[in-house]
């Protein structure tokens, strides 16, 4: 009887380790090969190549975030050279210590008493009445820790994917504040544009006066890094200066000022590294960067494609919480591809959704509205849930895509016992569309909060009135007392009002507000549609057209095509050079 026990409990151990689990490299939903490629999105693009902002533009909009966000942001050259002592301790404080959580070091429960040490370090005793603050240089890649410690604290013993004292990385060549030191001195509170927090000192080079770090951090040229990553060439031979890597959107400053000459005789750019002396102070060296590298003379310009492609630059590569594994999280990739621009965007995805730009909210609507507003965002946008950033995509065979850095999802064929659905682990950057399951079991369409055009009103107004459609009804002209025919980049489509255009075809329209419908008589003739929606009823035959009625301001606007597929017109676009004709005729 044993033995038939033992065989059958090996059976079934047998069927566990073959049943199918779920696995992502099976590839993820609804994504082909050919949507891994920035190519087949910026092919969608009605204008790829226009230019969002300039980059007066983009130093006013940064200015709107520290505005936005005065307490997250800074503009550091602008920083006070003292700080008062509660305001110290205030910054110094504002992280409490876990000490109601279990959490756990090197495999181990922490004691309490750990806490105890780690504010000793935190040096408050030697925090004055007045306190001067340090200009200094990041020499190599470094970690923003919650606490003076290097040391890992975890949820989990074996949960090592996530060291919550972890808050962001910072690579070479940024500009940092010191504010405070630790007691044993081997860490600094540092401020930089968008985060604070405790960085090894050993990682920074302090300069010997503001001017000097001025002269440094805000160079008259300099190079972008608009690859990925790039290396600088190193040779052991050179005193004083590391390897060294620099990731997306950071900022070289350009030794010499004629630059093509250098780079025709050399192939190489030469730029000025950040050193750390003997006792810590920045010192300058001259270092290369290959001229067939990823970078640019200046920023990148701020175009729709640029944001896509940049994007796509990073497709792949794992995720790193806090920019662990020398890596990104969601928020650390929206706001490097963003930097490619000089835009300076908040470190973390709820800050960045509460920033300056054209923000929508996804609060209370249902799937389909959520799908509706997501219509009036451009591809390039980022879009948010709770604990989530993506880069907007755009639309493709009736699904919204999005590209993210995104660490699991969850598999509807598979729920646990507590109701949640089994993890499929991406743990990288990739492509996935909104109709994506998570693990809680909603999906991520019905997760967002908000979305975010990363733009200022002005510029977004000036490219919209730069767009000129004047529509033609058997040749008259219609007339649109307020909203006027624009251009939709999302879908490449024209939209008008549908009321205007109807009545000078000779319909009457009536807006139905309890149903939210749109009812047109012509003759004989009877159209229903539903704002919102992409199907159209005329005498009850449904048509499905190619783009979704939208609400704007009050009028709803329907696709150019709409006239030709419903009410019978021909149809003739004419571009030109700042917008287009319409001639409609029956």
């Amino acid at each position: 009887m044993l033995k038939n026990r033992l065989w059958a409990a090996a059976g079934l151990l047998l069927l566990l380790l073959w049943a199918p689990l779920p696995d992502a490299a099976a590839g993820v939903p609804h994504v082909t090969p050919e949507m891994q490629s920035a190519d087949f999105w910026t092919n969608k693009l009605a204008d790829p190549d226009a230019v969002i902002m300039s980059q007066r533009e983009i130093a006013a909009f940064n200015r709107d975030i520290v505005r936005a966000l005065p307490d997250l942001v800074y503009d550091l050259t602008e920083y006070p050279a003292y700080l008062s002592g509660e305001k110290l301790t205030e910054l110094v404080n504002k992280r409490p210590f876990p000490a109601d959580e279990d959490r756990y070091a090197n495999g181990a429960l922490v004691e309490r008493t750990y806490y105890d040490y780690l504010l000793s370090q935190m040096n408050l005793d030697g925090i004055r009445a007045k306190n001067e603050v340090d200009c200094a240089v990041t020499v190599r890649r470094t970690n923003i820790r919650t606490f003076p410690t290097a040391d890992e604290s975890l949820e989990a013993p074996d949960d090592v994917e996530f060291d919550l004292f972890q808050e962001t990385a910072v690579g070479p060549a940024e500009p940092v504040l010191i504010l405070n030191r630790s007691l044993d001195g081997r860490w600094c509170f540092v401020q930089v544009y968008n985060y604070n927090g405790w960085m090894p000192a050993a990682d920074l080079a302090v300069a010997a006066d503001k001017d000097s770090w001025l002269e440094y951090v805000q160079p008259d040229q300099y190079l972008v890094v608009t690859g990925n990553r790039i290396e600088l060439n190193y040779a052991p031979a050179d005193q004083g200066v590391e390897q060294v890597g620099f990731t997306m959107g950071t900022r070289i400053p350009l030794a010499v000022r004629n630059i093509d000459d250098v780079v025709a005789a050399a192939g190489v750019y030469l730029v000025k590294l950040p050193t750390r002396g003997d006792h810590g102070e920045l010192v300058l060296k001259m270092s290369t960067v290959p001229a067939g590298s990823d970078v640019m003379v200046g920023y990148m310009p701020y175009t729709r494609a640029n944001i896509i492609v940049q994007a796509f630059k990073i497709l792949g590569e794992r995720y790193g919480w806090g920019g662990m594994f020398d890596a990104r999280d969601c928020s650390a990739f929206v706001m490097d591809v963003y930097r490619s621009f000089g835009l300076m965007l908040p470190r973390n995805g709820d800050e960045q959704e509460q920033s300056a730009g054209r923000t929508v909210s996804f609060a209370s609507l249902g799937t389909g509205q959520r799908y509706e507003l997501l219509d009036s965002l451009l591809p390039g946008a980022s879009l948010h849930t709770p604990t989530h950033e993506m880069l907007y995509l755009g639309e493709h065979e009736g699904l919204h895509y999005v590209i993210h850095d995104i660490t699991s999802y969850g598999d509807p064929d598979w729920v646990n016992a507590d109701g949640s659905l089994a993890r499929v682990e991406l743990n990288r950057v990739t492509v996935t569309d909104l109709s994506l399951t998570l693990r809680s079991g909603r999906t991520i369409i019905d997760s967002l909060t908000g979305g975010k055009q990363v733009e200022s009103g002005a510029a977004a107004a000036a490219a919209a009135s730069e767009f000129n459609v004047k529509v033609f009804v058997n040749g008259r002209v219609v007339r649109f007392p307020d909203e006027k025919p624009y251009l939709d980049s999302s879908t490449d489509r024209v939209y008008m009002p549908v009321r205007f255009v109807s009545e000078a075809l000779g319909a009457d329209v009536e807006w139905l507000q309890e149903q939210q419908n749109i009812s047109i008589n012509k003759g004989k003739m009877l159209i229903l549609m539903h704002s919102g929606s992409r199907d159209v009823y005329v005498d009850g035959q449904i048509y499905a057209l190619d783009a979704p009625l939208r609400m704007v301001n009050g009028r709803n606007m329907i696709p150019l095509r709409f006239v030709s597929e419903a009410l019978g017109a021909a149809v003739e676009w004419t571009a030109d050079s700042s917008g287009g004709r319409v001639d409609i005729t029956e």
